[in-house]
């Protein structure tokens, strides 16, 4: 029988894209901010680079369009690039706590130039066009949004996001009170996928992963049980054999795209996954704000939907 409970979180896991409910009205929940350029203070702050031996410096917003195009799809509108601008600074504002200056690497983020650089002899013409207009909207996107951050109590918060939601975002342990379970209506179509494995794979992948004692793949049907999910229907544990792991374990094992799956054992000889959403679930789905956004959502009524009791700053 499955139990629900709250999952647990932590900042090693989560400030992701994943490769690529009761009901929310559309409301603020904190309090905003006036937006405007200020007197230059969100380009004080700046990130350390070093390229082929070479020391640089380049400011937190410039240097932000380069990492929401790795963040970002090119269906991606304006209002949703704000969004994706306004969690990428406040997740380096985070990081940085009270320096002024940062090293790139503490970040862990994907930046436009890693790849681009290695990659720019197989580019089309028209690819390298593409890239260019994506880079000059999220440049657009970061200018529109210059200095804006997302804080609860006068912290920064941890701007978690995802691809695709189950149709609902999860919930957040007690240090992350902003992280609340919402509906994302938008998610629910196109959120499903299937994958199948004849038994003795999937008993293998599981062990691959574990090192656990061989499994039996003429018992497998018998042998795997959900034991709990959390609010928004992701699994926590799962128990396979006479082993107990998490949702994470078997995703990972199995190169699933969330959490947030089903399994069915009907048919002999092969395990039947089914799997809602892509991502770890939490905060902001990127397809739910590119389809608020299409309905007339701003940025930040979008923001103030995912993260809950926040408030928008310019710093």
């Amino acid at each position: 029988m499955e139990e629900e409970n709250q999952n647990v979180i932590s900042e090693s896991v989560v400030y992701e894209n994943n490769q690529k409910g009761s009901e929310e009205t559309a409301g603020w929940n904190g309090n905003s901010h006036s937006v405007d350029q200020g007197d230059g203070e969100a380009y004080s702050r700046r990130i350390i680079l070093e390229r082929y031996g070479v020391r640089t410096y380049l400011s937190v917003e410039d240097y932000l369009p380069g990492v929401m195009v790795c963040q970002t799809g090119p269906e991606m509108g304006m209002e949703a690039l704000k969004c994706q601008a306004v969690i990428a600074r406040t997740y380096i504002y985070r990081q940085m706590g009270d320096r002024e200056e940062i090293q790139e690497e503490e970040l862990d983020l994907d930046y436009l130039g890693d790849d681009t650089a290695r990659a720019g002899n197989t580019l089309t013409v028209h690819q390298k066009e593409e890239l260019a207009k994506r880079l000059e909207q999220c440049r657009q996107a970061a200018e529109a949004t210059a200095g804006v951050v997302m804080k609860y109590e006068d912290r920064y918060i941890l701007p978690l996001f995802h691809e695709r939601s189950a149709g609902r975002t999860r919930t957040g342990e007690a240090d992350y009170p902003y992280l609340q379970s919402v509906e994302s209506k938008w998610d629910v179509v196109g959120s499903e996928s299937e994958v199948s494995f004849r038994s003795s794979e999937f008993a293998q992948r599981i062990k691959n992963f574990s090192d656990a004692p061989s499994l039996d793949p003429e018992r497998l049907s018998s042998d795997i049980q959900i034991v709990k999910r959390d609010d928004a229907g992701y699994v926590l544990q799962i128990k396979i054999g006479p082993r107990t792991y998490t949702g994470d374990d078997v995703q990972y094992a199995l190169g699933l795209p969330s959490t947030c799956f089903t399994i069915d054992t009907r048919i002999s000889g092969t395990i039947a996954v089914t799997v809602k959403g892509c991502g770890h679930g939490y905060g902001l789905s990127q397809n739910g704000a590119q389809a608020m956004a299409e309905e007339g959502w701003s940025y930040s009524d979008i923001l103030n939907y995912y993260y809950k009791n926040i408030s928008l700053m310019t710093e």
